[in-house]
């Protein structure tokens, strides 16, 4: 059979006409193999308490659970059982919502420390009571959209939004995942957040991912990509955007993706993203804005137990006045600690008093091909190492610092610098106040260093007044 151009036309716009009816069916009619929440009593109105009507549905059984369109009050905390999906039609469109009393502490939506798995919440949203809430929870546990604290495997959180959660005073938030310290469980193993929104939540204001100090072993497979985070606020206690902690020796998180997320600060944090005890990890492609800070804060800080990682391709910029404000800084808090084989690349830090800070118990690091724009403060570096070991700091162009680049032996009785290389940098516009261009921060006592070798740099437009060397390192190098 042969079509002219007109039954042509008439076919596609068919074919059109028919694809759309298919579309707007599927979205207002679950697929066969997916039970609507209101065949159990669910309405979705904000009025109801649809509480014991989902919980029904969850423990029913069926493997996948659909919430058309509708404002889910919840007046308790529902319990998620494993082999479960949740499906929204939208972050925005399907929303389960704290039904609480103000006057009363708050609950998790969702709760639990049983050991979940093959579970996952796609396309919906969560929305907190925290602007009214009046009275705060006992321990800071309460307040949360997600609290699953058993042995958690193969959970995945998609295109959701989490937003308002809190207890009013110092806890709450946005989710936590993984045992409680002290707890012999198992995991987090194979997490994925994938494109999620956190906005205005309290004292978590994104989510926590954590394992046991007393768990059987190293667990791995966390990916936390692609979500945007707003400032935390109501709260008088703020920690991270993102936290992900390891149990300790031999209870290590493996294989940790923290990728191409958005934060937008715009009240004190902690830091936006904030790692312990982790190995094999990658932190990249995240873009930080922080417009208010926590004295001492960071935008990412990788702390005690972090091992065999990349931290790259990171934007953070800041107009904060905060003289201890730092871009990326590796700080071991338990001293002697352990840092190790992290490499610190190709990011772009700008208006931060510190941009990269290589700290106490850091050993093989490499800093290399970092864009490095600092302010004008005393003190101020583009990049310090103290009480470190094996660092190379090479090939990053460094401007507007009152220190391209701050070496030193640190302030306890075992700290030292060894084997220290900096070389092949662009110094721009550094210095200022008579200070050197790469500076020496010591004791009273002199300074330790052993092997600092500090040569091929260029310095251009350097400050009237400001030596290329601190006189300690003058005394040491036979060759600048």
């Amino acid at each position: 059979m042969r079509l002219n151009r007109r039954d042509m036309a008439v076919a596609a716009a068919s074919a059109v006409v028919t694809g759309l009816a298919a579309t707007l069916w599927t979205t207002t009619r679950p697929p066969r193999d997916r039970r609507d929440v209101r065949a159990f009593g669910a309405r979705g109105d904000g009025v109801q308490d649809d509480s014991p009507a989902i919980q029904n549905a969850i423990d029913s059984g069926t493997p996948e659970l659909w919430f058309p369109p509708g404002t889910y009050r919840l007046g308790r905390s529902l319990r998620p059982a494993s082999r479960q999906h949740w499906r929204g039609d939208g972050p925005t469109a399907s929303v389960l919502v704290f039904g609480g009393s103000a006057d009363q502490p708050p609950f998790n939506l969702l709760h639990g420390d049983h050991p979940l798995a093959d579970f996952s919440l796609t396309s919906l949203g969560f929305h907190g009571g925290r602007p009214a809430q009046l009275v705060n929870g006992r321990d800071g546990q309460q307040g949360f959209a997600l609290y699953l604290r058993g042995a958690l495997e193969r959970l995945s959180i998609r295109q959701c939004r989490f937003d308002h959660f809190g207890d009013g005073r110092a806890g709450g938030g946005g989710m936590i995942l993984g045992p409680a310290p002290g707890t012999a469980v198992p995991g987090p193993a194979d997490i994925v957040v994938e494109g999620c929104v956190f906005a205005d939540n309290g004292n978590v204001p994104g989510l926590y991912i954590s394992a046991s100090d007393a768990g059987p072993g190293p667990s791995a497979g966390i990916r936390i990509h692609g979500n945007s985070f707003g400032g935390s606020v109501g709260s008088l206690k703020v920690q991270n955007a993102v936290y992900v902690l390891g149990g300790g020796p031999g209870r290590e998180l493996r294989q940790v993706d923290i990728s191409d997320n958005r934060f937008d600060l715009t009240a004190p944090v902690d830091a936006a993203i904030e790692t312990n005890w982790i190995e094999g990890f990658s932190i990249a492609g995240n873009i930080v804005d922080i417009r208010s800070a926590l004295p001492d804060s960071a935008a990412i800080l990788i702390r005690d137990g972090s091992a065999k990682g990349v931290v790259g391709g990171n934007v953070i910029s800041s107009d904060s006045d905060l003289d201890s404000l730092r871009g990326i800084a590796l700080l071991n808090f338990q001293h002697p600690g352990r840092i190790t084989d992290v490499v610190v690349a190709g990011n772009v830090v700008s208006g931060v008093a510190g941009a990269i800070a290589v700290d106490r118990g850091s050993s093989g690091v490499v800093v290399a091909d970092n864009r490095l724009r600092g302010r004008d403060l005393p003190g101020g570096f583009g990049v310090r190492v103290v009480d470190a070991e094996a660092v190379r700091v090479s090939g990053n162009m460094i401007s507007d610092s009152r220190h391209a680049v701050l070496l030193g032996h640190g302030d306890q009785p075992q700290s030292a610098l060894r084997d220290v290389v900096v070389e092949h940098n662009h110094f721009l516009r550094c210095g200022g106040g008579g200070s050197a261009i790469v500076g020496a921060l010591h004791p009273d006592g002199g300074l330790v260093a052993e092997a600092v070798e500090i040569r091929h740099n260029v310095v251009t437009a350097a400050a009237a007044g400001s030596p290329l060397l601190d006189p300690a390192w003058t005394m040491r190098l036979a060759q600048p």
